[in-house]
């Protein structure tokens, strides 16, 4: 139900995302798009499930039905950073039918 995507109109879906070079101690800040795919139930407290710690996300906490908002990703690499940043990130919500 929930989609990630690049593009205000939701013409491109997020599969990965390629957050260029960011200087260490430094904190950039990349705009996506969330989207409610769903036509019927809205999606309430959205959570992101993320173990890298130089990530940080603001998302929206409910998403109506066919809803669109942007949400925000910071990536501050941490000083003895010397691989580049590989994780998984996944959201997650409630739907309450009824």
């Amino acid at each position: 139900m929930i989609r990630i995507y690049t593009d205000k109109q939701t013409d491109n879906v997020v599969e990965s995302v390629d957050l260029g070079r960011v200087s260490l101690g430094e904190t950039t800040k990349y705009t996506m798009y969330m989207k409610n795919t769903d036509t019927q139930w809205s999606v309430h407290n959205i959570k992101v499930e993320n173990t890298n710690p130089e990530l940080r996300f603001e998302i929206p906490d409910t998403l109506k039905p066919n809803e669109v908002q942007e949400i925000f990703v910071y990536w501050t690499p941490k000083l003895d950073s010397r691989e580049p940043l590989l994780t998984k990130f996944e959201f997650s919500g409630d739907v309450f039918i009824g």
